[in-house]
């Protein structure tokens, strides 16, 4: 059930059904509270929505947190999240 929400979660966001991946990517993350794909997932969609970098920046830490599986794609991820703010300063 897990993995069937995660996945749902995903074809919402490629669908950019923004909203309703982030529901079910929380009903994932219930289902299984150790695990960080979920908080992974809720980051990449807030980092594909404008302005809410510090909403992916908690995203990608909570992710790296979790306490059975930490997601292996956070870490990059966060360099991808700095990196595209560094160029948004370098621009503005």
């Amino acid at each position: 059930l897990y993995w069937s929400h995660l996945y749902m979660g995903d074809l919402l966001r490629y669908d950019e059904s923004y909203k309703q991946a982030e529901e079910i990517y929380l009903k994932s993350s219930k289902l299984y509270p150790g695990n960080g794909n979920p908080f992974n997932q809720l980051a990449v969609v807030a980092q594909s929505q404008d302005s809410l970098s510090a909403v992916a920046l908690y995203y990608y830490a909570r992710s790296m947190m979790a306490t059975q599986a930490p997601s292996a794609m956070s870490d990059s991820n966060l360099k991808r999240l700095f990196i595209s703010n560094a160029k948004w300063l370098d621009e503005h």
